[in-house]
């Protein structure tokens, strides 16, 4: 009775770690708001970073340019990197913030986590905090579709879908309700936001008045990607669904 008491003990006490190491894993699998570097509050620069719990995949807004990499954590230690970035040059002030914050991530070795706060630190000593974010919360859409005697400009983010028909027509605005918003975001999570702006066209008619010009642009965690033009009613697969319940909005605006 002793031996199966011990044994008991040991199985719970395994259960038990292995629950807290699968929390940490997915309370990570999450997108924060960088409040905090360094103890300083960093707020205005919008920057953030995403945990992707499936690929062990980090990334983020570091102020100039996106960074992204992997990771691996145990229990509440935690391991960053390697990590790369865009190239893109930016203002002294900017390069500097984003700097400090590459330097702060490779760093980080331990991580808590308390009312939605995230806190990186090195040893005890605190590195950043960030509370999380609905990171699709400020993602726009823009969809334009113009020929000799047609144009349509449809403007979508969480709060309103905006409409317009004519180049110099009337502008309709409405709210867009959560059930619209998710289906555009369930869309939007299977596009490649990186390949947006090299997608070949599949077809040329747009090039002899065959069908109207179009073009999609979104904006997303601080950048803005746009496509090359194409011909309306026949988008790139990477978009199609996207640019599918885009235009279904119109059904229930016009």
């Amino acid at each position: 009775m002793k031996w199966i008491l011990i044994l008991f003990s040991i199985i719970t006490l395994k259960t038990c770690n292995n629950t807290s190491l699968e929390q940490n894993t997915t309370m990570l699998n999450n997108n924060f708001s960088i409040t905090t570097l360094n103890g300083t509050n960093v707020s205005a620069f919008n920057l953030t970073i995403s945990f992707n719990d499936s690929t062990k995949q980090v990334s983020g807004f570091s102020g100039c340019n996106r960074f992204f990499g992997s990771y691996t954590i145990k229990n509440n230690t935690i391991k960053l990197g390697p990590l790369a970035s865009t190239r893109k040059m930016c203002m002294p002030k900017l390069n500097s913030v984003e700097s400090k914050l590459l330097d702060a991530l490779t760093k980080a070795n331990h991580f808590t986590i308390k009312n939605d706060t995230l806190i990186l630190l090195e040893e005890e000593n605190k590195l950043l905090t960030a509370v999380k974010k609905d990171f699709y919360e400020s993602v726009s859409f823009e969809y334009t579709q113009h020929s000799k005697g047609r144009f349509q400009l449809i403007k979508v983010n969480k709060k309103t879908i905006t409409i317009q028909n004519k180049r110099a027509g009337t502008i309709t605005k409405t709210d867009c309700n959560e059930i619209q918003w998710q289906k555009i975001i369930n869309a939007f999570k299977l596009v490649n936001t990186d390949s947006i702006s090299s997608l070949k066209a599949p077809s040329n008619k747009r090039l002899f008045d065959g069908a109207a010009i179009a073009k999609l642009t979104v904006t997303f965690d601080g950048e803005t990607y746009e496509t090359p033009s194409f011909d309306h009613g026949n988008p790139h697969p990477n978009i199609a669904n996207l640019v599918k319940e885009i235009l279904s909005l119109t059904q229930n605006v016009e």
